[in-house]
């Protein structure tokens, strides 16, 4: 077969592969949100980051059908950090609904922190800031309001910890609020909020694979896989100088795409035994047939691989 017939077969069925998984995500996020008749915090948060993850995976897809998958690795680090958070906001019932009122309330401080930097800095920037400032005056409205005690409660916190007037472009709310359950837990309380890794983080949700017979965390893959692929070694076959002449590799080599998909669909069945687990009673137990789309992949995903040899060498 062509080699220019195989790259778009690939490219076709690659798409293909991650149009499943976007379909398969999207069909927990559209239940558990017709689902929360009571408009349970935990359902609503879990439903916005899910919809943040699938509209990164929708960017994803339109770089594999074009065949720029080297560029597609950016995102699919954004994706497996989302995956993270959202792990670990549904990791247990019991923690689950303090975790989304956390979240919540973080999210709507980092608002107001970025309108802080903009309005604070107007002269330089030359913006009009009076929509901010009405956003902020929104903000701080619905933190003190006597509706919501637990928004109450945390808008506090956070004033104790000197967050509300501070840039937390750089902090994670899963970062503050396990400085938060440390603070209840000890009497001496730390003013200082230490930074949470992703390999911490990963290693908190218990996310690993099983890599020839050895149990490897999720996030030494991923970081490895971009050590040498994006930024490292590998990175640098993207330019050679052949003659005198810079060659630069094809934007559409797809040399990169399997370690992406196959970190896709590990991601993809961890959300969906972790959504079901949490959410049973919304979500039911995984079906037999979800169980075949599952080993279904799989399949799928070994077929790329064996495509993709046919390309190139590894």
């Amino acid at each position: 077969m062509d080699r220019q017939v195989i790259k778009e077969k690939w490219m076709d069925e690659s798409t293909d592969f991650l149009k499943n998984i976007f379909q398969e995500i999207e069909k927990i996020c559209n239940d558990l949100n017709l689902n929360n008749h009571e408009d349970d915090i935990a359902v609503r948060s879990t439903v916005e980051v899910l919809s943040e993850w699938l509209r990164f995976l929708d960017g994803i897809m339109l770089l594999f059908i074009q065949g720029r998958v080297d560029v597609a690795q950016v995102l699919v680090r954004s994706l497996y950090e989302i995956t993270l958070q959202l792990l670990y906001l549904i990791k247990d019932k019991e923690t689950m609904n303090e975790k989304a009122n956390f979240y919540v309330a973080f999210s709507e401080l980092k608002k107001y922190s970025t309108n802080n930097n903009m309005i604070k800095n107007k002269k330089k920037i030359g913006a009009d800031t009076l929509k901010g400032e009405i956003e902020n005056q929104k903000i701080l409205e619905s933190l003190t309001s006597s509706e919501n005690e637990e928004l109450g409660f945390l808008y506090e916190y956070f004033l104790d910890k000197g967050l509300v007037d501070k840039d937390l472009k750089n902090d994670s709310w899963y970062s503050v609020y396990e400085q938060y359950c440390q603070d209840k837990a000890n009497v001496m309380k730390d003013k200082k909020i230490k930074n949470i890794s992703s390999s911490i983080l990963c290693e908190k949700v218990g996310f690993y694979s099983e890599e020839n017979g050895e149990k490897i965390l999720v996030n030494t893959i991923v970081y490895n896989e971009l050590s040498r692929q994006a930024h490292g070694v590998n990175a640098r076959d993207s330019l050679k100088v052949i003659d005198g002449v810079q060659k630069f590799r094809n934007y559409n080599c797809l040399q990169n795409g399997l370690w992406q998909l196959s970190l896709i669909e590990k991601i993809k069945s961890r959300i969906i035994v972790d959504c079901h687990s949490i959410f049973d009673e919304k979500l039911g137990k995984i079906s037999d047939e979800t169980y075949i789309r599952l080993y279904e992949a799989k399949t799928a995903l070994d077929l790329l691989r064996k495509d993709l040899k046919a390309l190139y060498i590894f």
